[in-house]
């Protein structure tokens, strides 16, 4: 990949534990139904990272609710796992109105994070970069910091400077 990427390093001694960035993954939307809110996500992960639309999409489409974390405050951290990928990625949807993605899931969400990880991911590392990006998402006043920047890239600076 000759994109340049942001990286959030959560443990200098384990590679496995760092996500990639591309700013361009970090958007806002005005998606109002979960079905194209997920084509857009399945949209940036291929312009952005190159996985398969197609298979972005299919995998979004059947999400369960053990792939989803919601967060106390709100956000929505979805994670997707792929057999073509051998880096962390992540990206952000910010929405103009609030959206139930699943029915299930009692409370609208406008700010989605996706983390998109290799398929042969260590179970250990995965669940420890889950820990990790969740309690950064739980941060005090994290979700109004997010809200409060202009452009849904400027973010990554929120996320990045901790």
């Amino acid at each position: 990949m000759g994109k340049p990427f942001l990286e959030i390093q959560f443990d200098n001694r384990n590679s496995e534990l760092k996500l990639l960035i591309s700013k361009k993954s970090f958007a806002d939307s005005s998606e109002k139904i979960a079905k194209e809110l997920l084509r857009k996500i399945a949209i940036i992960s291929e312009k952005e990272y190159g996985i398969s639309f197609k298979d972005c999409y299919s995998k979004l489409l059947h999400i369960t609710s053990k792939d989803l974390i919601l967060i106390e405050n709100g956000i929505l951290l979805i994670n997707q796992t792929f057999e073509k990928i051998t880096n962390n990625f992540l990206l952000l949807l910010r929405l103009t109105k609030p959206i139930y993605l699943k029915k299930e899931l009692s409370i609208k969400t406008d700010v989605i994070f996706t983390i998109l990880t290799p398929k042969n991911i260590n179970t250990s590392n995965k669940l420890q970069l889950l820990s990790k990006i969740s309690r950064l998402l739980n941060r005090n006043n994290i979700k109004k910091e997010i809200a409060g920047v202009k452009k849904a890239e400027d973010v990554l600076a929120l996320l990045i400077n901790v």
